[in-house]
């Protein structure tokens, strides 16, 4: 197999597989089955545009049970697919940066989200500048970085974990970088919230706003100008966001933190947002397959809303309800009720 070169370093040949875009600390307590917050009992549904993606670590049979239908569930979508983290890519760094990124900036943050042990200013900023970055370049997380911005943060990255690593200043390496963030967290959300990880960035304003969980990062590419536009949203916390500190990676990190029952009604938002979203998408999805099969114009609200129903219907269970082969038998079995032909 031929490698590219690690993405950091660019130099060493990136072979490490199940590379972490998110700290895996995080992913766990975010997204474990039983609120353990421990490795590997992870269930994570990943959605997009037209499609839900289901990853599960090694979860028992009984929490499978839960989630697909066992008869229908062969080796090849549990490999293929139920094995595919999104929260992880493969051959995106060489193993020496991997190793350097739990050292100097996982491993020391862990503690601090954890429990509570202090962190150096630095080692934060950077901490939370390789997740930006990494969500970014892995094209995973439906937002992209400019081009520019991204080079900058995978440069200052990599020089900065050379310094760290030679004993050497970083602070120069701090002032080029175009990133800064404020933060907010709900501490007590977590592990019975509903958790999201994702976000979007907006190209006009330069302004990427994350939501890792219990956790939320506004991050600004222009040091010269942090303040939020008057427009800014996001699940109702933009006074919160708007007031917060910038955290410029000089001086010791500030998060703010954010009332429980606010935090719950952000992520209640989230969901609203991202149903109507997908609703849009699905229209937009079953329109071109209507066109597909010969029928004229759009599909009829009568008949897609019939199709939803169908599709989303509590008696198929959640991991089941949108594979492929099951989109195309929903939708053959609605325009059929309707006395039209499908695929």
């Amino acid at each position: 197999m031929e490698y590219n070169n690690c993405l950091i370093c660019n130099k060493e040949k990136a072979t490490k597989t199940n590379s972490h875009l998110i700290p895996s600390f995080m992913i766990a307590k975010v997204c474990s089955y039983d609120g353990s917050g421990k490795r590997d009992k992870e269930v994570m549904f990943t959605m997009t545009s037209y499609e839900d993606k289901v990853y599960v670590g090694a979860v028992p049979d009984t929490k499978l049970d839960e989630l697909f239908n066992q008869e229908k569930l062969t080796d090849e979508r549990i490999n293929q697919e139920l094995k595919n983290n999104t929260a992880s890519k493969d051959y995106i760094f060489c193993p020496k940066c991997e190793a350097n990124l739990s050292k100097y900036l996982e491993t020391p943050y862990a503690e601090h989200y954890s429990k509570g042990k202090s962190i150096q200013s630095d080692i934060a900023y950077f901490f939370w500048l390789s997740i930006v970055w990494r969500m970014a370049v892995s094209r995973q997380f439906q937002f992209a970085l400019p081009e520019d911005i991204e080079s900058n943060l995978g440069e200052c990255l990599n020089e900065y974990i050379e310094s760290v690593a030679n004993n050497q200043d970083v602070t120069p390496i701090i002032e080029k970088c175009k990133f800064s963030y404020r933060l907010l967290r709900c501490s007590s959300y977590l592990p019975n919230g509903l958790a999201y990880l994702g976000g979007r960035y907006k190209e006009n304003t330069k302004i990427l706003t994350l939501t890792l969980g219990d956790t939320i990062l506004c991050a600004n590419f222009d040091k010269q100008n942090t303040e939020l536009p008057n427009d800014y949203t996001y699940l109702g916390l933009e006074d919160v966001i708007k007031s917060a500190p910038v955290n410029f990676g000089t001086d010791s990190q500030v998060c703010v933190n954010v009332e429980n029952k606010a935090f719950e009604d952000a992520m209640k938002q989230m969901v609203k947002e991202t149903a109507f979203k997908r609703l849009l998408n699905e229209k937009e999805l079953a329109d071109k397959i209507w066109n597909v099969v010969g029928l004229s114009g759009n599909m009829p609200d009568e008949i897609f809303q019939s199709f939803m129903e169908r599709l989303y219907s509590e008696e198929e269970k959640q991991g089941d309800r949108k594979t492929a082969e099951r989109y195309v038998q929903v939708f053959n079995e609605t325009l059929e009720s309707f006395g039209f032909i499908g695929l």
